[in-house]
């Protein structure tokens, strides 16, 4: 069974050697390039689902804050109570 799969390995391989060395130079380097970019985005993948669900819960997170915030409204304009107090210390001139 296992010297079976071997085999099978080892002649998938002699053929694609086989088949690199018929196509030419110019597609074999596209078939590379090609082949180079989707090893990158397969190794790339889990980086990339982690930082949309980080972002999700990003948004997540500043769409709940901004629902509980104490806020008045001036027309269409929301205006936090935090930016009418003013530091002790704050000097225009």
């Amino acid at each position: 069974m296992v010297v079976n799969v071997l085999a099978g390995l080892g002649l998938a391989v002699c053929l694609l050697l086989l088949l690199d060395m018929a196509i030419g130079a110019r597609r074999r380097a596209l078939v590379r390039a090609w082949l180079r970019l989707q090893w990158q985005r397969l190794r790339h993948l889990p980086h990339r689902q982690r930082e949309r669900q980080a972002a999700q819960q990003a948004a997540a997170q500043a769409i709940e804050r901004a629902r509980r915030a104490v806020v008045e409204r001036e027309g269409n304009v929301y205006r936090p109570r935090s930016f009418d107090r003013r530091p002790p210390d704050d000097k225009l001139h």
